[in-house]
């Protein structure tokens, strides 16, 4: 594979979330962050009898190999031409599972090999160092955040037989530059055109994925009680997604963007859209302007992918910022600072505990600001998200319901369980205050055994957007695997 610029020295901006601004500002962070969670967590055993519990058991910790994933999985096969290539378009779902693996993986074998005999301190600290160094190290490689944040625009293409690469498999390590390239005009023209909705998913994909990665970790570090110091990961994740907004919102790095654009005189050297929320807004608010219509590349050859801060109208731009605000909810939990649960009740029958995230989510009509609630009974784990779905000036929601690992058989079978409904805009149109209804369903069942545990799940959901989810319209899905039980 090649570099995108070959005959140019010069750095330019960042199209993803290989940011060179972000990489900085979430190392100075890393430092923060380090020397708060470890002088906290010593204080944290204080409360060990009061409301939050704290161990230095690891509870469960588990990886999830899925097997079969459909339909993702034949949609890749279509696109690649062949079985073993569709690995290299793993969809939303797997890429979320292959990249909380890595970090799962990490974050036990790190806190488990580091101990100190004579010191609490030193050994949490030691121990928060290197996750948090491995973490900054895997940023931009395969199966890090970078990685997945491209793996998600691509699941959105994959959807509709439209290959492409990940330039996180170059190993340009601080690069500031990621880009997902080789798709062809004709295939972004299409998706513009014929599926305006999927089109306008296609850019806030990345950001989506980043969020999903924080929500899938802290639920599983609730339920299982895993406690594997990702508070870092959390912070770096959450900040990477905001300043990518702010620096959409704030029109930062046009003329570098515009140099960028100037030098890429092949279609395969492109990104497929320049910075993301600059495309995702302008699509919002132009769902009938053809992808033609954004003129001939400067260097005469295909057409001019990128959207400028001028291009998008006051009314995306006040969008935009508003956007950045609510970004702000995805730091808004205790768990965020390192507390994985809270004592509810104790009653005869064992404890209660609970907690809460907030999330904000770019949707493919606008946004999603919700609420996820936790619940960790003596005999059951459940869970409920409020979502508060948005357009450009109307609000709409929905409520999403979950049980986990319920046993059966003495423990032998786990199954679970999902429900949502919602009113989301009609069409999924920016400027609709028309709702429509719809839902999904999921169940899963699972044996559960010391080592592994195989499970599969089925379920059906209506047109609407769901986040992890890349299909738009109604239709089945399923997933089977294996979940390899570390601890």
């Amino acid at each position: 594979m090649k570099q995108l610029f070959t005959n140019n020295k010069q750095e330019y901006p960042p199209m993803h979330t290989g940011n060179t601004k972000k990489i900085f500002a979430t190392k100075a962070l890393l430092c923060i962050a380090l020397l708060f969670s470890s002088h906290y967590m010593l204080g944290q055993n204080a409360f060990d009898n009061n409301l939050v519990r704290y161990t230095d058991s690891l509870g469960e910790v588990f990886l999830d190999m899925p097997l079969l994933t459909l339909p993702s999985q034949s949609q890749a096969y279509n696109t690649t031409g062949g079985f073993f290539q569709s690995y290299m378009n793993p969809g939303l779902e797997n890429s979320l599972s292959y990249s909380a693996d890595l970090y799962t993986a990490a974050h036990f074998g790190l806190k488990k090999a580091i101990r100190f005999k004579n010191s609490t301190f030193w050994q949490i600290f030691t121990q928060r160092l290197a996750i948090s160094v491995f973490d900054v190290m895997v940023m931009q490689m395969p199966l890090g955040v970078s990685w997945l944040h491209e793996e998600y625009h691509r699941g959105v293409m994959t959807k509709y037989g439209v290959n492409s690469f990940n330039e996180v498999l170059l190993l340009q390590l601080g690069s500031s530059t990621i880009a997902v390239s080789h798709e062809t005009d004709e295939d972004m023209a299409m998706l513009c055109d014929k599926h305006h909705a999927d089109f306008v998913r296609l850019m806030s994909a990345g950001h989506e994925a980043v969020v999903d990665l924080n929500r899938n970790l802290q639920s599983n570090g609730f339920f299982y009680h895993q406690n594997l110091d990702n508070e870092v990961l959390y912070w770096m994740n959450n900040i990477q997604n905001i300043l990518y907004l702010m620096t959409c919102a704030n029109g930062t790095g046009e003329e570098n963007m515009a140099e960028r654009n100037m030098v890429e005189n092949t279609i395969e050297s492109r990104d497929f859209t320049g910075l993301d929320m600059n495309a995702w807004i302008h699509a919002l608010c132009n769902p009938d302007l053809p992808y033609s219509a954004r003129g001939t590349h400067p260097s005469g050859v295909g057409i001019n992918r990128y959207i400028s801060y001028n291009d998008i109208s006051d009314e995306g731009k006040e969008y935009l910022h508003r956007q950045v605000g609510l970004d702000v909810l995805n730091f808004i939990s205790p768990m965020m600072f390192g507390f994985s649960r809270f004592r509810l009740a104790q009653t005869e029958q064992g404890i209660y505990y609970g907690n809460f995230a907030f999330r904000h989510y770019l949707t493919a009509f606008g946004s999603d600001a919700a609420l996820d609630l936790y619940l960790q009974a003596p005999k059951f784990n459940a869970y409920a998200t409020l979502h508060g779905y948005s357009n450009y000036k109307h609000h709409f929601g929905g409520l999403e319901i979950g049980l986990v690992d319920f046993p059966l058989l003495d423990n032998r079978m786990h199954i679970g369980g999902t429900l949502m409904g919602w009113l989301q805009p009609k069409e999924m149109l920016f400027n609709t205050a028309t709702g429509t209804i719809g839902g999904l369903v999921k169940a899963r069942l699972s044996y559960h055994s010391r080592f592994l545990d195989p499970y599969a799940e089925f379920g059906w959901k209506s047109k609407g957007w769901v986040a992890g989810n890349a299909n738009l319209d109604n239709g089945f899905f399923m997933r089977a695997g294996l979940r390899w039980i570390l601890n």
